[in-house]
């Protein structure tokens, strides 16, 4: 390695707790993956060393890599680059050609991969709670749910379907029926 150009870039890739396992990214061959990432080679043709982390805590953004400059890239301002996301081979092969292009603090971020960068203190996102109504609010939706109740009662009662039923047994029709039991007219 030549003294002036220093290290090249350097890859942390997350695999283990939930990058690179089928149940959590399935559809990707996370070995191939791994092997393609570790074939990465920089502008003066050296080796990007890759380095494999059990886990590096934002698991909802799997898979996760992390682009460490290379020496001149860092002495140019550049920064480590987290990267979520990179399930897809078109997302690696730009990962590929922006460490060619020099990394970070070398070259621009490329467009793929602008909607993928992350950070360590990355929160995963909250579901949305619905508001919370006050309580004159809900008042208000009670009354509107009573009424309805009501209004589906009366609807029910004079419908049209009323008139077709069976008439309610009387009184007298309770003990005729009483007196057939037992035998008796």
């Amino acid at each position: 390695m030549n003294a002036v150009e220093g290290r090249p870039c350097q890859l942390t890739v997350c695999r283990g707790c939930c990058c690179g396992t089928r149940k959590k990214v399935p559809g990707v061959d996370h070995e191939a993956q791994l092997a393609r990432l570790s074939a990465i080679e920089d502008h003066s043709g050296r080796t990007v060393p890759v380095r494999t982390s059990k886990c590096l805590d934002i698991c909802f953004q799997a898979n996760v890599v992390v682009v460490q400059p290379s020496h001149a890239g860092r002495a140019a301002g550049g920064r480590l680059v987290w990267l979520g996301g990179i399930t897809e081979d078109a997302l690696v092969e730009a990962v590929d050609d922006w460490i060619f292009e020099g990394g970070p603090g070398l070259a621009p971020l490329p467009a793929a991969l602008v909607g993928h960068v992350t950070s360590k203190d990355a929160k995963k996102p909250k579901k949305r709670k619905e508001p919370k109504h006050s309580k004159a609010a809900k008042k208000e939706r009670e009354k509107a749910e009573k009424r309805a109740r009501a209004d589906r009662k009366t609807a029910k009662e004079s419908g049209p379907d009323r008139d077709r039923s069976r008439p309610k047994k009387s009184g007298k029709d309770k003990e005729d029926k009483g007196k057939k039991k037992d035998g008796k007219k």
